[in-house]
């Protein structure tokens, strides 16, 4: 579904990335484990467009997009891309069902009425049905990060990237967190990339790519 072909880049005079090669399946639950500072989110943002290569080329379907306008990368990434982070970053004056909704507020091509349906329809799917009227500020980190996760599936995506996704959170969310995961891709076959420096949320995911000053390498890979 999405491939990087020799993938390199420098902010100045520091290299992060040196001829990176991934070949990202569809449907896939895979993880990317690298220390602080290897590259691991800039390499998720070169996958969501938000950075471009100095050298290489990023394939989606087929469809070499690499350099798009701006404005054809922002298309892109409303319609097959979705994004979770560390800090959730979610909006404090809104409550939890406007977070969600607002993800997909921009789609001209949906009705009013379906995107209500499927914020409703997600929020059941993390497990916060009955917190829609909440403000965000009131809920645990873990519960903002699955406001969060709901947010990163509204427009029903191909690609769910996630840098961190239980960074701050404590083991045992973070545990609930990745089951999550999990059960989301078997009940949607989105695939996701998660960004990690946690060998115990890796080991949740189908295939397990460290990032290292040397490239990217496949540590082991399940097939369900």
């Amino acid at each position: 579904m999405l491939e990087l072909r020799h993938i390199s880049k420098r902010f100045s005079d520091q290299r992060v990335l040196k001829d990176v090669h991934l070949t990202v399946g569809e449907g896939k639950l895979m993880s990317i484990m690298g220390k602080s500072g290897s590259g691991k989110t800039t390499l998720l943002s070169l996958m969501a467009g938000l950075v471009v290569p100095d050298e290489g080329e990023i394939l989606f379907e087929g469809k070499e997009i690499t350099r798009m306008p701006e404005e054809q990368w922002a298309a892109f990434r409303l319609h097959h891309v979705g994004f979770i982070f560390q800090d959730f970053r979610l909006i404090p004056s809104l409550s939890v069902f406007d977070n969600i909704l607002l993800a997909i507020h921009p789609r001209r091509d949906i009705p009013s009425e379906e995107k209500k349906r499927r914020t409703s329809e997600l929020l059941g799917h993390v497990g916060l049905g009955g917190k829609h009227k909440q403000s965000v500020e009131s809920l645990s980190g873990g519960e903002k990060q699955r406001v969060a996760i709901a947010r990163s599936l509204m427009n029903k995506p191909k690609l769910v990237l996630a840098d961190e996704p239980t960074g701050n959170l404590d083991s045992h969310t973070a545990e609930s967190i990745m089951d999550l995961f999990s059960q989301l891709h078997r009940d949607f076959q989105t695939t996701f990339v998660i960004v990690t420096h946690d060998k115990d949320v890796a080991e949740k995911t189908e295939d397990i790519y460290r990032l290292t000053e040397e490239g990217l390498s496949l540590l082991s890979s399940v097939h369900p």
